[in-house]
């Protein structure tokens, strides 16, 4: 039985490792605080930087106001940022104002490719599926 908001485990698209070629896409500066990740310009402090998967965008993750576990948990998959988020069921960034990002993890989510549907933003924070097992 499937819970409000959740997704069947089969139906979440596959996230493929990022290729080498990847590596070069990637930004060596912050797009935030102009940094890298010996300092992060904002705190002074060496910080890993986060890249996007699809345009090597990079970001401190606490420029981007990502603290403790979501920090950590978007270094561990193909992370996307705003410009180029897309559903992680359907693939698509159709429809952007539908699009709910999980508090936990920063994965997005139509609120329609969801089991069962979300008809409106919840209030307050929201976690997916992924992120409640």
């Amino acid at each position: 039985e499937t819970e409000p908001g959740q997704v069947p485990e089969q139906v979440v698209k596959a996230e493929p490792e990022a290729p080498a070629a990847e590596e070069e896409k990637k930004s060596g500066v912050c797009d935030v605080c102009s940094g890298d990740s010996s300092k992060n310009k904002t705190t002074a402090l060496p910080e890993e930087m986060v890249s996007c998967v699809d345009c090597g965008r990079s970001a401190h993750p606490s420029c981007l106001q990502f603290e403790g576990q979501l920090a950590e948990t978007v270094k561990q998959y193909n992370w996307q940022c705003l410009e180029c988020k897309s559903c992680s069921v359907c693939g698509t960034s159709d429809n952007d104002d539908q699009l709910l990002f999980c508090d936990e993890c920063d994965r997005g989510f139509h609120m329609y490719c969801l089991k069962p549907k979300i008809e409106k933003p919840p209030e307050g924070s929201w976690v997916c599926h992924m992120c409640r097992k």
